[in-house]
């Protein structure tokens, strides 16, 4: 072959036959860029402003963060990607009566500083979106909404209903009919109905916190990516059962309630539950690798989540969930490595020999 034919041949290189066994962090990156979005269009569409000032601060914030990291450790890859996710996250965390400069200050010096001390993006073993919201929490506690449900009402069967009652949890006009549709198509069939107010509760619960509020487009936000195999599903449906069924069946023994009774509900749709199980709790480089590890931490945050947060309502209990299981996956990922070298050990190296020596 002429080295004009060699040329002509290799003008075009491609992937082929070769194939990617999952989706690169880059598209991953970009899909949870455009389904935060979504809860940012929602915010606009509600003219909650006072939630979008403090979410841009904090996605100004994280980005100069960013950018300030990657001037001093020229070395280390420039994550932006990845820096507007949290600040994207951060914003929406943090309450809409909080002071948008105490927001950018701290939201930048603990993301720069967090970066140096537990590392950048997946080497890092701390969620410093987590440690973000615990810092502001600590420092304006009264920002941030206290339990909204009291004792005596979580003694009751629906304590959710509480919220609906008093005027915490606003209406939608559709509600009453939404709740009719589904309690005469749907729900009949299994012999039970919902009262008017759950369906805006699973909308939109009005939190100030715009995390906990949009729950309908976090649910469907999570079936997005675990359907395309773009986040693990073990840990969040582990975390999700332990703690539902510790609320279910063990809360009504600590506070008096009706036994095996507890509010499901109250726990998932409030507390950024699902929002946080999605975004949060398996953060790049915080999940161990393992099947049983994965099973471990999430039956772990499932345990502490129910000791944090409780009945649900807790404003940030779940950041602190965070922390906690953060210090408890180095154990877990320790003795996978342990196990890991055992079996590579005992197996893998024995039969190494044997191929070496035939």
């Amino acid at each position: 072959m002429t080295n004009t034919e060699l040329k002509k041949h290799c003008a075009k290189i491609t992937l082929n036959p070769f194939a990617s066994a999952s989706y690169s962090l880059g598209t991953i990156s970009f899909v949870m860029i455009a389904l935060l979005l979504v809860q940012v269009a929602m915010l606009a569409v509600s003219k909650s402003f006072d939630s979008l000032v403090v979410l841009l601060f904090a996605l100004l914030a994280s980005v100069c963060a960013e950018a300030a990291f990657y001037f001093f450790k020229r070395t280390e890859k420039h994550t932006w990607r990845i820096s507007v996710i949290q600040g994207l996250i951060a914003g929406l965390l943090i309450p809409s009566v909080y002071p948008v400069y105490a927001v950018f200050a701290v939201v930048f010096f603990t993301l720069l500083l967090g970066k140096f001390v537990f590392g950048n993006f997946d080497s890092s073993w701390a969620n410093l979106v987590a440690l973000c919201i615990v810092v502001l929490y600590f420092l304006n506690p009264s920002a941030f909404p206290p339990f909204a449900v009291s004792a005596q009402e979580l003694q009751t069967r629906n304590a959710a209903l509480s919220l609906i009652q008093n005027g915490t949890v606003p209406l939608l006009e559709l509600d009453s009919s939404i709740t009719d549709f589904l309690n005469s198509y749907i729900f009949k069939f299994f012999g039970i109905s919902i009262p008017d107010g759950y369906v805006s509760l699973f909308w939109d619960n009005g939190s100030v916190i715009p995390a906990f509020r949009f729950n309908f487009i976090t649910l469907v936000s999570s079936i997005i990516l675990v359907s395309f195999d773009m986040i693990d599903y073990v840990v969040p449906a582990v975390f999700l059962f332990v703690y539902s069924f510790l609320v279910r069946f063990l809360l009504p023994f600590f506070i008096g309630g009706i036994p095996f009774q507890g509010d499901i509900l109250l726990a998932l749709l409030t507390s950024g539950t699902l929002f946080c199980t999605l975004y949060l709790l398996q953060w790049f480089g915080t999940l161990p690798m393992t099947l049983w590890g994965k099973f471990l931490y999430g039956a772990f945050a499932g345990l502490i989540g129910f000791l944090i947060i409780g009945s649900g309502t807790s404003s940030a209990g779940y950041v602190f969930l965070i922390l906690v299981i953060n210090l408890i996956s180095p154990v877990i990922q320790f003795f996978e490595d342990k196990k890991l070298y055992e079996n590579v050990s005992k197996k893998l190296v024995p039969r190494l020999k044997e191929i070496s020596e035939v």
